[in-house]
């Protein structure tokens, strides 16, 4: 079997369409789902938990402008990893790849898989049993790994036709909500957790934690910048059109939610089989809507999962020179155009994860590991255009500086408030960055001896 290290082994064959598609498919998978009825939770109130949602809106879309100027003047796989290279130096980059590996591909892949074992019960009206679940998530992660490693072709058609699906599913839950009249009301369950007797700064923060997870997935596209045609023009359309058709999609279906549920059912709407999605399909399409939405979730979990493996893995590609940990991981199968190992460790450490940490924990800690590494980066377009003005950039972010300091300052509330609501998710993956800063030394030493 013919392997190699460099990008060039990546396939170039990702046009606009297919740009759209996979930033939708990576942002679609568990948070519309299953994400509301927290957020709800814990603002107490439908209108700050709305506007909650169209701030997660605007803090994503001015992330995927900013990063656009990036892919488009750097179109290298690696995506984020290159700009934190590039703007702050290897030590950051480092740590980037470090918590991609151990915190990162295993949170999303692990959340993506409990979820899509939850919604496949449901499907098949099986009572809920968390043992159960997790073996079947399990099952779930090793069959997308074997897929992507084996049948990368089949695993993007499979993909887009996934992503066509959910998104569509998605849109006509949101009408279903907004138009279709509401069918007496659901025997919801009351929840074990308690709701916020009404709206605080720090329930609004708490709650953007989640709704940032929901939108994750705009920045996926910038790790494929190798792979696609004409980068200088399609990565820029492709991260925007992209998170806004989400945007659109989320506002909308949130403004459902709550016209079909009200605020406490909506509270109270969040097990597998009384998600608020399910609930609102029982209140406007009868019994059959919660069995074809419990088939809408598993296929948009499974779908996210795939590419959170496929897409999670390319960054180890250029980070081949960083330390002997990601030359192993970088080797890439020539004639299938993929990362095999490091998709085989991504999908491992995503099995332990699912049999150790609940599904608000698992994204808790992805937001937590991930977003100041978003900040950095989309800092890297000011400290870029600073350090390297005759840098050719086809596309420049549009409102220049001020969208990504918005976004900056967006995820700098967003990282106080998981610190100051801190949980075991967020000390965990502050850990885990902790770690990967001590590696980073040793590593660096390593480089400077040899």
């Amino acid at each position: 079997m013919s392997e190699q290290h460099t990008e060039g082994a990546l396939r170039r064959d990702i046009g606009l369409a297919l740009s759209v598609l996979i930033v939708v498919n990576a942002t679609i998978g568990t948070g519309i789902f299953k994400t509301p009825a927290r957020v709800a939770r814990l603002t107490g109130s439908l209108g700050v938990s709305l506007a909650v949602w169209a701030i997660g809106a605007v803090i994503a879309l001015c992330g995927a402008l900013s990063l656009g100027e990036l892919a488009a003047a750097i179109p290298r796989a690696g995506g984020l990893y290159e700009y934190l290279r590039r703007a702050w130096g290897r030590h950051v980059a480092f740590l980037f790849g470090w918590a991609r590996l151990v915190l990162l591909i295993p949170s999303a892949t692990g959340s993506f898989a409990k979820l899509s074992a939850e919604s496949l019960a449901a499907a098949l009206g099986l009572p809920s049993d968390s043992a159960r679940d997790s073996r079947v998530a399990m099952i779930t992660i090793a069959a997308c790994a074997m897929v992507n490693c084996l049948a990368v072709r089949f695993a993007t058609r499979a993909q887009g036709a996934i992503t066509v699906v959910k998104y569509t599913g998605v849109f006509a839950l949101a009408l279903a909500g907004l138009l279709l009249p509401v069918r007496g009301s659901v025997p919801i369950p009351v929840d074990a957790v308690q709701s916020a007797a009404g709206p605080t700064v720090l329930g609004a923060l708490a709650a953007l934690v989640g709704v940032m997870w929901a939108y994750d997935g705009w920045a996926d596209l910038s790790s494929l910048a190798g792979e696609v045609k004409t980068p200088e023009r399609t990565l820029p359309r492709g991260l925007a059109v992209g998170t806004a058709a989400i945007a659109l999609v989320y506002l909308l279906a949130n403004i459902g939610y709550a016209r079909a549920l009200g605020l406490e059912g909506l509270q109270r709407s969040s097990t597998g089989a009384n998600m608020a999605a399910a609930n609102v399909a029982v209140l406007t399409a009868g019994s059959a809507g919660r069995s074809l939405l419990s088939l809408l979730v598993w296929a948009s979990c499974v779908g996210g999962c795939m590419s959170g493996l496929l897409t999670g893995s390319r960054v180890f590609v250029p980070m081949a020179d960083d330390g002997a940990l990601f030359r192993w991981l970088s080797v890439v199968d020539a004639r299938r155009g993929v990362p095999v190992r490091a998709v085989l460790v991504g999908s491992l450490l995503g099995c332990g994860y699912v049999l150790s940490r609940s599904f608000e924990q698992l994204t808790e800690a992805f937001v937590v590991g991930l977003f100041p590494f978003y900040a950095l980066g989309v800092g890297a377009v000011l400290v870029l255009r600073r350090r390297e003005p005759t840098l050719h950039r086809p596309f420049r972010v549009p409102g220049y500086p001020w969208v990504p300091l918005l976004f900056i300052a967006g995820a700098v509330v967003l990282i106080v408030g998981a610190v100051v609501n801190a949980d075991s998710s967020a000390l965990h993956a502050l850990a885990v960055l902790a770690v990967g800063a001590v590696v980073s030394l040793v590593v660096a030493r390593n480089r400077q001896g040899s």
